[in-house]
Order: C-alpha cells, then sequence, then structure tokens
C-alpha cells in the first residue's frame, strides 16, 4: 500500500537526507559517527520511520502541490530535519537519562547550529519568520515542562500535540516563501491533529516504558480519568496498572483519535497529505488494540488452543483449500 505522504516525495527525501550527510560528514570525530547512525535510524526506508516524516516533509509537500520553488523547499526541509534531530536527542535525555546524554546533547547543539545557519539562508533576521520560531520553540518549552504537573490529554487532547510543535517550522516557513501568511493559523491547527494522532500512538506504543520511568503518557490518562482518578506519572496507582489492557478503554481511547480524525478529514484547510497520514495513524492504533485484544482471547480458551494459535505459520489460500 502506497505511502500517499511519503512515497511521491521519496526522491525529494532522499535528496535532502543526502544535504544533511554532507554536513555531518564535517562533524569531528567521533560525533561524525553517531550523527550519520541516527541519520540512518530516521530515514524512511525504514518502515518504522515513515510516520516520523512530519518534522520535515512538509515544505516538499508544498513544492509540489503549490509551486513552493524546489531550491527552497530543498533548504528548508533539510534545515527542518536538523531541527528534528536536535529535538529527538533532547527529548531522549530528558526521557530517559543514560551514558549517552553528554554525546547526544552535544551532538544536538551541532545540529542546532547547522538548523539556524540554513533557516538563515531562507529568512532574513527582519522576516516574521523569527517570531513565528520564537512561537514554537516557546510551546515546546511550556509543553515539556507543564507535563510534570499539568493532565494536557484531559484539559484538550490537542494540547499534547505542542510536544512536537517544533513540527510546525516546515509549513510555516513554506507558507511564508509562498508568501501566504493569512494560511499559517488554520494549517498549522489542522497540523496539530496529525501530531496529536501521532504522540496517542507513540503513548499507546510506549505505555510500558512510560510508566517505569515516570513520563507523561495520555493513555495512562485517559485510563486515570476512566477510573475517575487523579493521573499521577509516578509512582502509578495499582488500579491504573490493572486496567492498561482494557478492552473497553483502549477501544475509547482509539475513538478519541477517530473523532479528530473526521474533524481533519471535513476542514477545508487541511493538506491531502495530513489526511492521509492522520488516517493510517488512526489505523495503526485500531490494529494495536485489536492485536492486543486478540491475544487475550486466546489465552482466554486455554494454554494449548493459544500456543496452536501462536505457533502454527499462516496458511496461504492454496494450502488452506488443500486442508479442506
Amino acid at each position: 500500500m502506497q505511502r500517499e505522504w511519503l512515497d511521491p516525495y521519496l526522491l525529494d527525501v532522499q535528496a535532502v537526507f543526502s544535504s544533511a550527510e554532507e554536513r555531518f560528514q564535517r562533524y569531528p570525530e567521533p560525533l561524525v559517527g553517531h550523527a550519520l547512525e541516527q541519520l540512518r535510524l530516521l530515514h524512511p526506508s525504514r518502515k518504522e520511520s515513515g510516520h516520523s516524516c512530519i518534522g520535515y516533509i512538509t515544505p516538499l509537500w508544498m513544492q509540489h502541490t503549490e509551486g513552493l520553488p524546489s531550491e527552497q523547499a530543498h533548504l528548508l526541509s533539510t534545515a527542518c530535519l536538523l531541527h528534528m534531530l536536535y529535538f529527538l536527542n533532547l527529548d531522549d535525555v530528558m526521557d530517559e537519562p543514560t551514558e549517552e546524554s553528554v554525546l547526544k546533547l552535544s551532538l544536538g547543539n551541532l545540529y542546532y547550529v547547522d538548523a539556524l545557519q540554513t533557516y538563515g539562508a531562507l529568512f532574513e533576521s527582519s522576516s516574521v519568520f523569527w517570531i513565528h520560531f520564537r512561537k514554537v520553540i516557546l510551546d515546546w518549552a511550556v509543553s515539556v515542562n507543564g507535563e510534570l504537573h499539568l493532565d494536557y490529554f484531559q484539559q484538550n487532547p490537542l494540547l499534547i500535540a505542542q510536544k512536537a510543535s517544533p513540527s510546525q517550522i516546515g509549513i510555516i516557513g513554506a507558507l511564508l516563501l509562498l508568501e501566504q501568511p493569512d494560511r499559517i493559523v488554520p494549517v498549522c491547527s489542522a497540523m496539530n491533529i496529525v501530531l496529536m494522532t501521532l504522540q496517542m500512538t507513540d503513548d499507546f506504543t510506549d505505555t510500558k516504558q512510560d510508566a517505569v520511568h515516570g513520563n507523561y503518557n495520555s493513555y495512562l490518562s485517559h485510563i486515570s480519568a476512566a477510573l475517575q482518578q487523579e493521573y499521577l506519572t509516578h509512582p502509578l496507582k495499582d488500579s491504573i496498572h490493572q486496567n492498561v489492557f482494557n478492552s473497553h478503554l483502549m477501544n475509547s481511547y482509539a475513538d478519541i483519535a477517530h473523532h479528530f480524525n473526521r474533524i481533519l478529514a471535513t476542514s477545508n484547510s487541511s493538506l491531502p497529505q495530513f489526511i492521509s497520514l492522520n488516517s493510517y495513524l488512526c489505523n495503526t492504533l485500531v490494529q494495536a488494540v485489536h492485536d492486543i485484544i486478540g491475544h487475550k482471547q486466546r489465552l482466554y480458551r486455554g494454554g494449548f488452543h493459544y500456543w496452536i494459535s501462536e505457533s502454527q505459520p499462516e496458511l496461504s489460500d492454496e494450502e488452506q483449500a488443500d486442508s479442506v
């Protein structure tokens, strides 16, 4: 199945990644090797990295659908990719400090400097771009600090998108280069739904890890609210642990994503790529829920049935016909 938000733009994406790689080759040892490895792990050729393209691909969308000049689109996309790597490293250090924290922070600052230089090649210091840039970073800073004592998901599910607000820089820059500043607010509002859904799918996948490390998690927040309990990121109450695989709660969590997906699909400001990506994320979340429910049902049927269902290879259509 074609990823409509990514596959048509892979040649441009590859050019952007090659541009970033050229920059990283000039980094000092041993940082260059680590930078190239982080870039490789982020490449959309890796199946699990495809949806994370939202942080850098929007200028490439605007190149093909809105007429943004190719050189500007590639340069802005490269800056966004560098900036994205900076925030990914920063988030890793904040979520789970390790022995590599110094390495990640060092690399992050190199990414940040290169990103600023690249943005500077597109926007003069007097450009309104830098006003938007500052607001996006402020939104991010408020969000990552607010998670320590505010339950954003219960206030408004869209608030969890602020943690990914730097991803808006690409679309903001593209609209300014196209001289369409009036579209920034409505298009970014549509993009926030995609960022919210992406965070919801990540939180559902990372539930166990976030519970251990005391990181804010929208699914754990959802469980707490359903149980009419205050959500304390650490330590979690036993009742929350006991309801992580509650079928009703998993389905109602996915329903929230679908509700906003319907809003996005009917928005006049949404880019078609937003709708395609968000629908994919919603379906991924629903499939994850169904997989867990199916796993539970096999366990309930008994040990032998579970062993048979888990260990037998899936038959092809011809094999199934032969077995009848």
